[in-house]
C-alpha cells in the first residue's frame, strides 16, 4: 500500500503501546486508537477541502501520502506551487485573480484533524515561515534557473523534507510524481523533463527506478543547482558582512532602459 511507503514511521506508535499494554496504562493505548479513528481517507486526485469535513476551527495534518497545492485556469492548465509531504498541514488559501486554487491528493492520502491554535506557538511560527520560504524558493527555481537547474533543486529540497520525517533510506527516497506533475510543478514541458532526466541519469547524477531516486554526490548536486539547505541558510545569514559590503544594494543595478523603451 501506498501508505506504507509514502508515510511516517509508525514504530514509535507501535513501541509505546506494547510498552503500555504490559505496565497497564491502556489509557494510552485508547489515546493511540482515537487518533487513527479520526483519520480521515482521500483517494488519488480528489480534491481536499479544508473546512468540509472538519469545519473552519479545525486544521488538517497529512498522516501519509502526497498531495500538492495547484491553480488551475479556465483551459485546464495548471501550475503547482509546493508539495504536501506526511506531516504538514494543509491551510486553506484565498481565491487568487488567475485561476482556481485547491489542495489535491495526488497519492492515497491520510489526514487527521485538529484545533487550530487561537495564538500560535514558536513550532507555528518556524512551520509558517518554512512554507514562505519554500514559496520564495519556489519562485527563484521557476524564475531565475535553467531546467536542469530546476529539476536538481526540486530533487534536493524534497530529499531534505523527507529525511526529516524518516522517509529516506541512504540517499534514496520515493517519489509517486509523474513527469506531467514535474512539469506542471516546475514550468517546463514534458518533452523537457524527459530530455533533461535522461541527462542527469547518463551523466550518473541521478538514478531514477521503479518510483525511487537516488541522488549521487548531494554537495555536488547542490552546487550545480545553487541549492542551500536550512542548515545552509542558518550559516549564510549569520555570516558577518565586511565595512562597506552590502550584496543586497548591488543586487539591482541602475536602470539604463524603462519598459516603454
Amino acid at each position: 500500500m501506498e501508505g506504507e511507503t509514502y508515510s511516517v514511521s509508525q514504530s514509535s506508535f507501535q513501541v509505546s503501546t506494547l510498552g503500555d499494554i504490559e505496565s497497564g496504562k491502556i489509557s494510552d493505548v485508547e489515546r493511540v486508537r482515537a487518533f487513527w479513528r479520526r483519520v480521515e481517507h482521500y483517494d488519488a486526485g480528489s480534491q481536499v477541502r479544508q473546512g468540509e469535513r472538519t469545519g473552519p476551527e479545525k486544521q488538517l495534518i497529512i498522516v501519509s501520502g502526497w498531495a500538492c497545492e495547484l491553480r488551475i485556469l479556465p483551459d485546464g492548465r495548471r501550475q503547482i506551487f509546493s508539495f504536501l509531504l506526511p506531516g504538514d498541514a494543509i491551510e486553506a488559501r484565498g481565491a487568487g485573480s488567475v485561476g482556481a486554487c485547491g489542495v489535491v491528493a495526488l497519492t492515497r492520502l491520510e489526514v487527521v484533524s485538529r484545533e487550530r491554535q487561537l495564538t500560535v506557538d514558536s513550532a507555528g511560527r518556524d512551520a509558517a515561515l518554512q512554507r514562505e520560504q519554500r514559496l520564495y524558493d519556489h519562485l527563484m527555481r521557476m524564475g531565475r534557473l535553467s531546467a536542469k537547474e530546476r529539476v536538481i533543486h526540486l530533487l534536493l529540497e524534497l530529499h531534505e523534507r523527507l529525511e526529516r520525517v524518516g522517509l529516506v533510506h541512504g540517499e534514496t527516497f520515493k517519489i509517486p510524481l509523474t513527469q506531467e506533475v514535474f512539469a506542471d510543478a516546475l514550468g517546463l514541458s514534458v518533452v523537457h523533463i524527459n530530455r533533461t532526466l535522461k541527462g542527469l541519469r547518463k551523466e550518473g547524477w541521478v538514478c531514477i527506478k521503479a518510483g525511487s531516486v537516488t541522488l549521487r554526490n548531494r554537495p555536488r548536486l547542490a552546487a550545480a543547482s545553487c541549492y542551500r539547505s536550512e542548515a545552509d541558510d542558518l550559516e549564510f545569514d549569520a555570516l558577518p558582512l565586511c565595512a562597506g559590503d552590502d550584496r543586497m544594494s548591488r543586487a539591482i543595478p541602475p536602470p539604463k532602459r524603462n519598459l516603454s523603451a
